[in-house]
């Protein structure tokens, strides 16, 4: 009564009907794809594969990277050749620049040895006085035998130890001098200079300087130059010194000019060169030796001293 209530045999399940064979749907197949085709997944309708060519590639790879070794190494013929070619360049051009040196080494040399005969050639003899360079005048030519009569020297010095001894000659007026005077030259005009002497009178080499420049009555002056004379202590009130421009006309005494840096020259122990100091510019042509004269001036010859003559000839 307490007990699981008795269960009376159930009746067995029916078996399921089996469906007519004709029901059951097969697989669409295109023709031809039977068997290993099926399994493929793939139909006619793809693109066949075609095979690269120049042979299978490899797959050697992870995720089928393919072989290029053989590109690498083609890659690299070609480097090295291209780097065998720039240096056959590099040879090439740095012999074309030695053949180069070798020719203007060879032509300097002719060209000297050209220049060396021509001033053989050209010193042979005694040189005309008005010819030569304007490197400190118009040239040295040779030594000009015995000196011209001078006036009593004057001697000055600067504080780098350089002396120089002056003497005046002579003076003149030039009618055709060239100068920086930038307009035509009044009519009636000249430009007058004076020439001296100028020595080193010591045993050492002195820069050449021109020491001396040229005094001009005021009143002789052109009109529109007279701004340009400036008085100088020491000088008569009514003289003044115009820009003045200083030259090397000949090689009087002792050796020729020696070529120092930046154009610089200097003259050797015991040389003398005739200076000629022109005016630069336009005075009266009637200007005589007593209207003008020359004096050494400047605070690098006479420090704190006056201006000192440099007297003519008697």
């Amino acid at each position: 009564m307490w007990g699981r209530p008795p269960t009376s045999p159930q009746p067995p399940a029916p078996e399921p009907e089996p469906l007519p064979a004709e029901s059951l749907p097969e697989p669409e197949v295109g023709p031809g794809l039977r068997g290993d085709a099926a399994w493929a997944g793939a139909s006619e309708a793809q693109d066949p594969y075609v095979e690269p060519v120049g042979g299978p590639s490899s797959t050697t790879g992870p995720m089928g990277v393919r072989e290029t070794s053989g590109v690498q190494v083609r890659l690299g013929s070609l480097e090295r050749e291209r780097e065998r070619e720039r240096e056959r360049e590099l040879r090439r051009r740095a012999r074309q620049r030695a053949g180069r040196r070798s020719g203007l080494v060879a032509a300097g040399v002719l060209v000297l040895a050209g220049l060396v005969t021509i001033g053989l050639v050209l010193t042979g003899g005694p040189e005309d006085g008005d010819s030569g360079t304007a490197a400190g005048g118009r040239g040295q030519g040779g030594a000009g035998g015995p000196l011209p009569p001078a006036g009593a020297p004057v001697e000055v010095g600067t504080a780098d130890g350089y002396k120089y001894r002056l003497a005046t000659v002579t003076s003149g007026v030039s009618e055709g001098s060239v100068t920086t005077f930038h307009s035509t030259p009044p009519s009636g005009t000249s430009f007058p200079y004076i020439e001296y002497l100028l020595t080193n009178p010591t045993d050492e080499e002195v820069l050449l300087d021109f020491p001396g420049d040229v005094f001009v009555k005021r009143e002789l002056v052109a009109p529109e130059a007279r701004g340009r004379c400036m008085p100088q202590a020491g000088v008569p009130e009514d003289m003044c010194t115009p820009p003045t421009k200083s030259e090397v006309v000949r090689r009087m005494a002792g050796g020729a000019l020696v070529d120092g840096d930046g154009g610089d020259k200097y003259m050797p122990p015991g040389s003398t060169y005739l200076v000629r100091a022109t005016v630069d510019v336009p005075v009266e042509s009637g200007v005589s030796r007593s209207d003008m004269g020359l004096y050494v001036w400047k605070q690098l010859y006479m420090a704190d001293q006056l201006a000192k003559p440099v007297p003519y000839p008697d």
